[in-house]
Formats: structure tokens, sequence, C-alpha cells
């Protein structure tokens, strides 16, 4: 590295001035350690800077987080004896997709390289996103930092960067949609909705409604229903702001759930990109999040007679740092 390379050259000159101005034994000896220093570095790291370098390294990224931790990757040396790595430098090229950050981070590591190296992408900060990073080469220098055998290292990895939920009443439609009826829940069990009939051969006995089956004299059942809602369109009001988006998709991420658990009918729509998402009960809300933070093409959801949902984060709600957002 230049900067090594420059103390060193700073440490020989002031040695060199030594031995010339104070002449004696220890000025001499000293300027003859600076002078070999970078070639006993070089002896005794070489060994181990090849066969770093032959065995060489992986990198690994997780799939998904969350944003309460920051976003790492995972240096993993092939060798499954490990090894002793006198000096390691990897550059890496980071881009989160969604809130637009890019970073080139430097990394170093020396020391045994027997068990995975986590290298945490701090500068990213704990922001909803894709996160993209690139390499292509690393460098394996000696004990000093001045010589070094470069590695082709080309990885590209990607980590989907989720929000944690926030917390969002089961009746949080209660006042904007209207049922339009009932339909028999899937699997049965306990539902707060149910339909009054008469028994019919396969019926569970658990779901007999004795006190109204006596008062009819004829046994009648309690049929688990989920209410049949109207069709929303859920619209992202997405920023430049990083903030602000987090507080939206916290926020979105809380919708999901209770769209997803109450099976409610909905369409995702962003200021950022064009189409319409479906969101259900079978979506894979991983690539929904995809989707959003790419700002691809959404989809081609049908909208047509939805009743709008919007949610966005209030400036003031941005400045404090809280994570809220007001629903429309």
């Amino acid at each position: 590295m230049i900067k090594n390379i420059l103390i060193y050259i700073a440490v020989l000159a002031i040695s060199f001035s030594f031995a010339v101005f104070y002449y004696a034994w220890f000025s001499n000896f000293l300027l003859i350690v600076v002078v070999c220093l970078p070639v006993l570095s070089l002896i005794c790291s070489l060994p181990f800077m090849i066969y770093s370098a032959v065995k060489g390294f992986s990198l690994y990224a997780p799939k998904v987080m969350n944003t309460d931790s920051l976003p790492y990757l995972k240096l993993v040396a092939k060798s499954k004896y490990g090894f002793f790595c006198p000096l390691l430098k990897i550059r890496l090229y980071t881009n989160n997709h969604f809130s637009g950050k890019s970073k080139k981070i430097n990394f170093k590591y020396s020391g045994l390289a027997g068990k995975p190296v986590n290298i945490e992408l701090a500068q990213l900060g704990k922001n909803c996103g894709l996160i993209e990073c690139k390499t292509k080469w690393l460098k394996v220098y000696d004990m000093l930092g001045i010589f070094f055998i470069p590695v082709k290292f080309r990885y590209n990895t990607e980590t989907l960067i989720v929000p944690k939920a926030e917390f969002i009443k089961d009746d949080i439609f209660s006042d904007k949609q209207a049922i339009i009826g009932y339909k028999k829940k899937s699997g049965g069990g306990f539902s707060d909705d149910y339909e009054i009939r008469e028994y019919r051969n396969g019926d569970s006995m658990k779901n007999v409604h004795w006190k109204l089956s006596a008062k009819n004299d004829n046994l009648m059942v309690k049929e688990p229903s989920l209410p049949i809602y109207k069709n929303f369109k859920i619209m992202l009001i997405l920023t430049d702001n990083a903030e602000s988006n987090n507080i939206v998709m916290a926020k979105f991420a809380g919708v999901c759930m209770n769209v997803q658990k109450n099976e409610i009918p909905c369409a995702v729509s962003t200021t950022k990109a064009v189409g319409a998402y479906p969101l259900s009960s079978q979506t894979n809300i991983y690539s929904l999040y995809r989707a959003i933070y790419t700002q691809s093409n959404l989809g081609n959801a049908d909208v047509q007679d939805a009743e709008p949902y919007s949610i966005f984060a209030g400036p003031e709600e941005v400045a404090k740092g809280k994570k809220t957002c007001f629903l429309l």
C-alpha cells in the first residue's frame, strides 16, 4: 500500500540522517535493520502469501436481513484447515438500489483465516433496500504491507433488507372498506365471523351450535367464515429521503401482515415505479419487496374500481426519526 511505502521511506530517511550526523555503532545498526526490514518481512511472509493466494477465499452474503442490524458480508477461507494471512485487502463496490447510497469500501484483515470473517457495511446504514456488492480483486500483502500478490476475486452478492413491521390493528381497514359478503374459511378453525346452517353429513360435532339446535329442534352448525373485502390499491408515497422511505416501508410491512392474515385483496403501487403488484395471502413478500426496491415495473394487477389507500411519512416524523406515518 502506498501509505505503508511512504511511511517506510520516511523511516529510512530518518535512519539515514541519524547515521550520517550521529556516527556511532547503534546508528549504523539501526540503518542496517531498517534497510533489511522489508526483505525480512517478505521472506517471512512469502510462504503464507503464496498459500493464501493459492487456496483463495469466498465471499457470502445473507439473502435476507431486517433493518435491526447493519448489513454485512462473510469472508471465508477455502482451506478447511485454515491458515495465517499476513495482510489481506479487498475493495468492495456496494450499492443500495432503494436508498441510492453507493460506497467504495476498503476492507483489511490480518490473522488466522480459519473461521468466517464478518465485513460490516456500516457506511450503508440501517436502510431498507436491495444491497448489491461487487468485488474484482483482492491483494495479499507481506507483514509490512509493502509487497503484495494480486488474486482475481470476482463476486457479486445481493442482500434484501426488509423493514421491521410496525404494529397495525387488525381493523385498520374498518373505516374505509365495505364487506361485500362472506366466504368459507379454508381449513375451518376459529373465526370471529361464522354462518349458521343446518347440519350436513361430515360436519364436525365441534361446530354444532347446541343452544340454537335445541331451540329449533334440529342440528345447526357454525361454519367459520371470512369476510370478502372490497379491492384496495395501496399507494406507497416514496421520496428521495431514505429515512422517510424507511418509515413508509415499516408501516407497509405491518399492512402486509394484516392483508395476508385477513385475505384482503389488494394491489401495490409506488410513486417511483409504474404498474401495480398483486398482494394476497399467496404473495411472496420478498419478491414484492424486491420489485419495490428496484423500482421496476410492478406488474399489471387490476386496480379498476379499487379504493385508494396511501401510506406516507410526515416531515415532522422524519425529522424526529420516529417510525410512524400517516395513513389516508
